[in-house]
């Protein structure tokens, strides 16, 4: 017996000492080369490849570029049908300048919602687990095989079987009570048994069950403090289900910001791509006007009536026109402007594929109409509508529930406890041996072994300083966010006010350069009539050209930045999403959830139920309405 114990303690020692290794590649030693000169390496990892990678190779096409512009096809896209395409697209939420590929932790998904009420650490389900049952038991055998130092017993020791199961069930009600049901049965039996000793039987059951509330009278009390808190808060940990809700409530208010910028930038890139079409459309007839004074300058060399050095003047002209053409058409690296580059960025924003044989062209016009909006109204709308004011309310409202939870904790822990038991005992667990004995069930159900205890549980820290100190934590936290809500009010008064001056002088400024435009053309034709008789000198009549092709370019420029300033004003007002016919909402639930709705019903039907206690109060007003009536919003006055 002996021999075998040592095996086996020393067979456990031998698996214990292994411990864990690396399962690198195995080293030779013996030489100074097989050891290796590092400790770590760049890898790559063994991800599925199932789960990652959607991008289609086979059908991606070589981009569009100035070396062969007519092998791709044009593709008529209205801003509305780039708009579905975008939030069909964006299960990311994609910004103009690439974030996601530099920033991939902090970038916006469609899964943002989603993920923070699923959060089990801080997410409604995992506020509301709080209260949910818990259940625990365990189950343990034991054997004693001891030596006593007694003369009477020394010859045989206590030897002894043992045996405790313990199983118990505990909930904590929205009124912070907890409520438990335990039973805890203990087994020992004596090898060696003397009835000389005094004991009645070689073995017995010890069962007890134990019913106990605790309900709290002071601190930690209240519906309102535990959904506020949760029912196992700490000072300034707060983690109730109203808090988890506005939690989600926030996150909410980002995905709908976010889809907000993304749409801005939409529409925006949108009109950059239309003035890039009509800025190469100026650019191409510069090249058409210059290769025809060009072309007559050439007639005229070769005819002797001008000289050389004019012909060359009539050739850079219209080079320079032609590197005009190529910049329009493809862009460079340091301007915004370009036909491939714009519709590059479209693409990028809606989702589509880097090239797909397709050359995006705006199947819409800009607005050329005056479109004036009231202030006043409008500045209404801003600090009803502006998701930034709607996301720091939730703040707010988060800030004024963590001063009622923290003032609970001001107060004294006091406990009021009642507790009552059964108690079997016997020499069986179950049933009767027929001599009388008796089993510890038996004994349970007879009712003979009851006893109860009511009292009063007290404790508090001497002087409280922490409760204290939490409360003023509270009070500031929510004087800093009334701080930053009054600042953000004033900085969107101060983005209106920039849309409002900006829209007015986007519009002056289109009338402007639409006359200049009719002007410049005036002048064109007038000196390249003048050119076609001999009266006037060739650096007129391509200065004219010049002039002319940059008013047609600045025309649609202004005509671009005041339909962007249109978004800036709609931005500012809270009402481009409503401006852009767009809604959230969430997604439709798969069928197992349909099936399972039934099922789980019952859960949340209305209880009336007296807590006799404090009473909730109200979180929400109910749904954002991100519609506006008809009535509402419109322009004042609308002009040709």
């Amino acid at each position: 017996m002996t021999n075998t114990k040592s095996r086996t303690l020393a067979l456990v020692v031998c698996l214990l000492a292994t411990g864990c290794h690396s399962h690198r590649q195995p080293m030779e030693f013996g030489s100074v080369e097989s050891y290796m000169p590092f400790v770590q390496q760049v890898e790559y990892p063994d991800a599925n490849p199932e789960h990652l990678g959607s991008l289609d190779i086979s059908q991606t096409e070589a981009p569009p570029s100035i070396r062969r512009p007519e092998e791709t096809e044009k593709w008529p896209l209205t801003l509305e049908e780039a708009t579905r395409i975008a939030l069909a697209n964006s299960e990311v939420i994609r910004e103009l300048g690439g974030r996601v590929v530099s920033s991939p932790a902090t970038s916006s998904t469609i899964y943002d919602p989603a993920i923070r009420e699923a959060d089990p650490r801080f997410g409604v389900e995992a506020a509301l687990a709080a209260f949910d049952a818990q259940l625990a038991g365990s189950l343990f055998i034991e054997q004693r095989d001891r030596q006593v130092n007694n003369v009477f017993f020394a010859s045989s020791g206590v030897f002894t079987n043992n045996g405790e199961f313990n199983l118990g069930i505990n909930k904590t009600a929205a009124t912070g009570t907890r409520f438990s049901l335990t039973n805890t049965t203990l087994y020992d039996r004596i090898h060696n048994f003397n009835p000389a000793g005094g004991n009645r039987f070689s073995s017995y059951y010890d069962t007890l069950f134990t019913a106990e509330a605790r309900h709290p009278l002071m601190q930690g009390s209240g519906v309102e403090f535990n959904r506020i808190a949760g029912p196992n808060a700490t000072v300034g940990n707060y983690n109730g289900v109203l808090i988890a809700r506005l939690n989600t409530d926030v996150t909410l208010a980002d995905f709908e910001a976010s889809i907000r910028n993304l749409l801005t930038d939409v529409e925006k890139t949108y009109w950059e791509l239309y003035f890039a079409y009509r800025d190469f459309d100026a650019k191409v007839e510069g090249r058409r006007l210059a290769r025809e004074s060009w072309e007559l300058e050439k007639r005229r060399t070769d005819a002797g009536i001008r000289t050389a050095d004019q012909e060359a003047f009539a050739r850079e002209q219209f080079y320079a026109a032609q590197a005009a053409v190529e910049n329009a058409l493809s862009g460079t690296a340091n301007t915004t402007g370009g036909v491939y580059k714009a519709e590059r960025q479209l693409r990028s924003l809606i989702g589509l594929p880097t090239s797909d044989g397709r050359l995006i062209v705006p199947a819409d016009e800009p607005a050329t109409v005056d479109i004036r909006f009231d202030w006043h109204d409008s500045l209404a709308l801003a600090l009803t509508r502006r998701v930034e004011l709607r996301r720091q309310q939730w703040n707010v409202k988060r800030r004024e529930l963590e001063i009622i939870a923290a003032r609970n904790f001001e107060k004294m822990r006091v406990d009021l406890v009642g507790q009552y038991r059964w108690r079997g005992f016997g020499n069986d667990l179950f049933g009767s041996d027929g001599t009388g004995a008796g089993s510890a069930f038996e004994s349970l159900f007879d009712g003979d072994l009851q006893d109860w205890r009511l009292g009063i549980e007290v404790a508090t820290p001497v002087g409280n300083r922490v409760g204290h100190a939490a409360v003023r934590h509270a009070e500031l936290q929510l004087a800093r966010e009334h701080a930053i809500y009054d600042e953000t009010e004033r900085t969107i008064s101060h983005e209106l006010r920039a849309a409002f001056t900006e829209l007015d002088r986007a519009y002056a400024v289109t009338r402007s350069r639409y006359n200049q435009r009719i002007a410049s053309f005036t002048r064109l034709r007038a000196e390249r009539l003048r050119n076609e008789r001999g009266q006037t000198d060739l650096d007129l009549v391509l200065s004219a050209q010049r002039q002319a092709v940059a008013a047609e370019s600045e025309y649609y420029r202004a005509l671009v930045e005041y339909n962007l300033a249109l978004v800036d004003v709609h931005f500012a007002r809270g009402t481009l999403l409503d401006y852009l016919d767009v809604s959230l909402t969430e997604g439709p639930w798969i069928d197992e959830a349909h099936n399972t709705a039934p099922r789980v019903a019952s859960r949340f039907r209305r209880k009336h139920i007296d807590y006799c206690m404090t009473s909730p109060r109200r979180v929400s007003l109910g749904e954002y309405p991100q519609r506006l009536p008809p009535t509402e919003g419109i322009a004042v006055s609308v002009e040709e």
